[in-house]
Formats: structure tokens, C-alpha cells, sequence
């Protein structure tokens, strides 16, 4: 299937195809999706309009839009800028709730076809720092820093020991503003990371409390490096410490005893951009 196109102008919609028990053929696809814990999805869920339309605009393929009824009735022309070629589904209020059970419940959303799963190599072709998440696990944080990886022109994002088995997560999506489509996230290991890093001749940057450098040194750098930051609790793991080219830290108030991970990535890729645009 061809991606969906953003229209110029909004289209006339049609929201025809009713979605009113939780046997319906439609009802039982969603619920198929949203158990799925596939690693390699063949199709995932996008939230909230401003996510589907990053989607879009990032040449996502969408299957389906789906809205409940009492949002189609607040607003019919819903991602009206959208292909209206894409079927369009209305979902009962009552049905919804139960197709998502404790999880967020959507009053907006497609099925899209998921991209072919990014490698390591995909980072090669694109300017720009790369950041390495080592053990960062909340889904919040990673939302953030993908968002500010898009802002500061980052290469891309390694996810090392995240939790997530796919860049398509829901929560992810969410937490990125849609914004995980905008870049490249690669699911690896850290045996993976460190062999491409060894192989490519990356300058491998670790980020930690305890570096002798203040972060500021990182402007001598002058080529792109991959900018490794640890977990919320533990830090950068010894494995990747042990690769580390250079070792920086932040300075800050001796009574705070660390930044947000999300915050750190900002300060770091800003302080690296900072010497190329000056």
C-alpha cells in the first residue's frame, strides 16, 4: 500500500462504516493489534491526530482511521487533510473503552503498516551526533529526547537494555509527539552497538556524574561522535564506559545530585552543535 498523502485542501468525509460490537471484524482486528508484542510488527496503532499526521508527513502507510462516535460528532471533518482514499471507521463509545481495557484509551486512531525495522547501518547515511540510550527505561524520557534528537539534527538513537522490543510502541509514539518517525530509532545490544562503533571508528562520548571534564570540553571534538548517556538509575554501563573515547559531566549545584536523562541529551547535543554553528 502506497503511504497516505496530506491534502492541500480537506477533503469531504464520509465516516460510513459503523464499528458497533466488539464481534465485528473490525473490533477483532484492533484487539489483535493491540495485543500484539510483536518485535517485528507487520502493522501498529497511532494515537491522537497530531500523531498521525507526523505519521503521514514522515511516509507512514496507514491501513485504517478509526473514531469513536462521540468524537466523529464533536468534529467530522477528523484528518479531513488526510487521503480520504484511507478507510474510515466509527467506533462505539462502549466498544472502544473495551477494546482498550486499561490501556490508554483512544478516541482517535489508525492502523498503520510499520516501516522495515532501522539497523545500526542506517545511521551511516545521515549527519549529525548519534545518541546512545544505555538502560534508559522509562518511555517518557525516550519520548523527549526523540523529539529533542529531531530539533538539535541528531543522526539517530540507539535504544541499548530500554524494555521496548519495537520503536513502534504506542506509549513511545505518544511520548515522541509523533516525532518517532522523524528519526531513526534502532533497537540493539550492547555487544551490537559496541562491534559497529569498533567497526565504523565512532568517538564514543560517555555522559556521567563522576567525568574529571566538564561537558564544554566536548566543542575540541571535532567530528561526530556517538553520545552515550545511561539509565535513570545506574548510569552508563561499565561495557560502554570501557569504549568511551572521552568522559564528560555536567556542572551543576552541589546539592542536585543529577539532571533528567532528557534534559542531559539536550544540554550534551546543543553544547557538540554549538561548536559547528558558531
Amino acid at each position: 500500500m502506497m503511504p497516505a498523502t496530506i491534502l492541500k485542501t480537506p477533503s469531504a468525509l464520509t465516516w460510513g462504516h459503523a464499528v458497533d460490537s466488539a464481534r465485528h471484524p473490525v473490533a477483532r482486528r484492533t484487539a489483535d493489534v493491540l495485543r500484539s508484542r510483536s518485535a517485528t510488527p507487520r502493522v501498529f496503532i497511532i494515537d491522537d491526530v497530531e500523531n498521525i499526521e507526523q505519521a503521514v508527513a514522515s511516509g507512514i502507510a496507514l491501513d485504517s482511521i478509526h473514531a469513536t462516535r462521540s468524537a466523529v460528532a464533536r468534529d467530522s471533518r477528523l484528518l479531513g487533510d488526510i487521503d480520504p482514499g484511507v478507510p474510515r471507521y466509527v467506533i462505539d463509545d462502549t466498544v472502544a473503552r473495551g477494546l482498550f481495557g486499561e490501556q490508554k484509551h483512544s478516541r482517535v486512531f489508525a492502523i498503520a503498516h510499520a516501516p522495515r525495522p532501522p539497523k545500526l547501518a542506517d545511521l551511516l547515511g545521515r549527519s549529525g551526533d548519534l545518541l546512545v540510550l544505555d538502560g534508559v527505561q522509562l518511555v517518557g524520557n525516550i519520548g523527549a529526547i526523540a523529539r529533542t534528537a529531531c530539533a538539535l539534527g541528531a543522526a539517530g538513537i540507539v535504544l541499548l537494555d530500554s524494555g521496548l522490543r519495537s520503536p513502534l510502541d504506542r506509549r513511545l509514539i505518544r511520548a515522541s509527539r509523533g516525532l518517532v518517525f522523524a528519526t531513526t530509532l534502532v533497537v540493539a545490544t550492547r555487544a551490537q552497538c559496541i562491534e559497529f562503533f569498533q567497526r565504523e571508528g565512532l568517538s564514543v562520548v560517555a555522559l556521567t556524574a563522576d567525568a574529571a571534564e566538564p561537558l564544554a570540553s566536548i566543542r575540541a571534538v571535532g567530528e561526530r561522535v556517538a553520545l552515550v548517556l545511561g539509565g535513570e538509575r545506574h548510569g552508563v554501563s561499565p561495557e560502554l564506559d570501557a569504549v568511551a573515547h572521552h568522559r564528560y559531566a555536567i556542572p551543576m549545584a552541589s546539592n542536585v545530585e543529577s539532571l533528567n536523562v532528557s534534559v542531559a541529551a539536550g544540554i550534551a547535543l546543543y553544547e557538540h552543535l554549538s561548536r559547528r554553528i558558531q
